[in-house]
């Protein structure tokens, strides 16, 4: 067992080793090949850049400065070799067909690897075609990338060489700390079977890592008897955790037939208790269900379904199909474990944030393309009258605004949706607050000719002043926005059963009875020509419902096409009012 061990642990190390030697000389190499490569094409594009119109002398002198172990070469378009600082310019055939010049016509650049015609030795060739359309091609010899490489190898070897050693050193040692502990397991099992504690055999070392394995050994017998019990309390727990499980699990055997159905999948699927064989009825109801079984079977793999149609409610349902192999069930062989989630809600939530992320993108996008195609006007020189200029930079900040109010918004309404029922601490009078509010949109009801006044009794509730304030701007604002000049918007407030009752009515444009039971969607407009010219994001009275909903009060809304609107908010009162 010894030498299996040394023998495993040098291959392990002998071919890890080549491994990475054979990969550390090719990456060196390829580093040295790129270092070359970038080097070529440098002094190429510092030939390029001395001149619009290539002097094939005056290149060759700099080169010869710049890089005496490198060769140049300039070619005409037509494939004539003006001058080579290698080799005579004159003997030299046409180099139109050399591949790197090739590419270097048609692409700009060319790179190439091969043996030179002229010199015979490898060379790595790169090629640029120069502004006026004369070929430059710089190379050099692989050998000195090779020599380079090879130098490292013999730096290489020898570290090798060294970790081989140690690797045979530890190898050894290993061995002999694996093979001495097994000598007393072997004296253990031997005791037991004789009959005999372990601790007579042979006696415990202080830091022996098998001392817990040899007091096992030595209890294994006393201890069949308690695992033979402790195991059929374990079946009797998986079985309770079966049945209070929120998900639904099915086992079919080998042949399909059901075999198991916990509590929850016999809710879901409406199977009494005792039914158990018509829960086969659940695999012929879904043509999907059935593939999907005998796929998992043929991939051999676990497959997940999205299913809508099982149930009688029609729900959405995901399955998790399994194959099993190897495992009984009340002696029988399980072959298929189904666990099933109803996902109704999620997709719901799903399909809810879909459509507003959808939404805010849209909404977004609008005042950011008008910002932008104003902007490129005004920088493109296209609008030179100074009152045009700043008709378009006063639509700009309009633009903004509007992006800076939707931006506000959305964080508010996350804000609301992010919390559940909140206990505020705070109180504020809902009279006194729709007075303030109405002061601060004095002069826009004014602007737009709609008389503004607030009704009613005092009423505190448990809710901060600044997102009360939020609910009546939203309420109010809308109530001025969507009337024409003339109309009333009014606030009252009224106390009944313990509830402060507040409702904001107008005289305005109404809304269709159709589009009432989605104006508090989130970016949901009647007119949606208007609500932009109005400056509105769509989000108003999605905060005014959240707002409400937060603080446990309810919402309505009655509303007649050309008469006008009334919402209508019902809050608990604060219990000191209440007493």
């Amino acid at each position: 067992m010894k030498k299996r061990i040394i023998g495993a642990t040098l291959l392990t190390v002998v071919c890890a080793l080549l491994i990475s030697n054979v990969i550390g000389i090719l990456t060196f190499r390829s580093r040295e090949m790129d270092a070359a490569r970038n080097t070529l094409q440098e002094l190429l594009v510092l030939m390029d850049a001395q001149s619009a119109i290539t002097e094939p002398d005056a290149l060759m002198d700099q080169f010869h400065a710049a890089a005496p172990d490198k060769r140049l070469t300039i070619i005409a378009p037509d494939g004539t070799v003006l001058i080579d600082t290698d080799a005579d310019a004159a003997t030299l055939e046409d180099h139109d067909s050399r591949p790197e010049i090739a590419q270097a016509e048609g692409a700009g650049w060319g790179e190439a690897v091969r043996q030179s015609d002229t010199l015979g030795t490898p060379m790595l060739y790169v090629a640029k075609r120069f502004a006026d359309g004369m070929i430059g091609r710089a190379s050099m010899p692989l050998s000195s990338i090779n020599s380079l490489a090879l130098g490292s190898a013999a730096g290489v070897l020898i570290a090798s060489a060294v970790s081989l050693l140690l690797a045979l050193i530890l190898a050894r040692r290993t061995a002999n700390r694996v093979v001495l502990p097994l000598n007393s397991v072997t004296n253990a099992l031997q005791g037991v079977l004789d009959g005999k504690r372990t601790a007579d055999l042979e006696p415990y070392q202080k830091d022996d890592e098998l001392r817990p394995i040899l007091r096992n050994i030595d209890k294994l017998m006393e201890r069949l008897e308690g695992y033979i019990q402790s195991i059929t309390l374990e079946r009797d727990k998986v079985g309770l955790i079966l049945d209070c499980m929120e998900e639904g699990l099915i086992l079919l055997d080998e042949g399909g037939k059901v075999l198991s159905i916990n509590r929850a999948a016999r809710n879901i699927f409406g199977f009494s208790e005792g039914e158990q064989e018509d829960g086969a009825l659940l695999l012929t109801r879904s043509r999907r269900l059935r593939e999907a079984i005998a796929l998992c079977h043929e991939k051999g793999s676990s497959i997940l379904l999205d299913v809508d149609a099982l149930t009688e409610d029609a729900r959405s349902l995901r399955l998790f199909i399994a194959p099993v192999a190897g495992r009984q069930y009340e002696g029988q062989s399980v072959g298929t474990s189904i666990l099933i989630s109803d996902v109704t809600e999620l997709k719901k939530a799903e399909g809810i944030r879909a459509q507003f992320t959808a939404n805010v993108s849209h909404e977004l996008k609008t005042p950011l393309t008008s910002i932008k195609g104003f902007t490129e006007m005004l920088s493109s020189g296209m609008v030179a009258d100074p009152a045009d200029q700043k008709r378009f930079l006063t639509m700009i900040g309009v633009e903004v605004d509007r992006l800076i109010d939707l931006i506000n918004d959305i964080l508010k309404l996350s804000e609301l949706e992010s919390v559940v029922i909140e206990q505020s601490e705070e109180r504020c009078d809902m009279l006194e607050v729709a007075r303030e509010t109405a002061t601060l949109l004095e002069p826009s009801a004014k602007a737009a000719g709609v008389t503004l006044s607030v009704e009613g009794v005092s009423a505190t509730v448990s809710v901060p002043q600044s997102r009360l304030k939020e609910l009546l701007l939203n309420l109010m604002s809308n109530g001025i926005k969507y009337s024409e000049s003339g109309s009333h918007v009014t606030a009252q407030i009224a106390v009944r059963e313990g509830k402060a009752i507040l409702s904001v009515q107008d005289t305005g444009i109404g809304i269709p009875l159709e589009d009432q039971h989605r104006v508090f969607e989130r970016f949901y407009r009647v007119e949606k020509g208007r609500a932009r010219k109005n400056g509105g994001t769509g989000l108003g009275l999605a905060i005014v419902k959240h707002i409400t909903q937060l603080y446990g009060g309810t919402i309505g809304l009655e509303s007649q096409v050309g008469k006008g609107s009334t919402f209508l908010i019902m809050l608990p009162l604060a219990e000191e009012q209440k007493q």
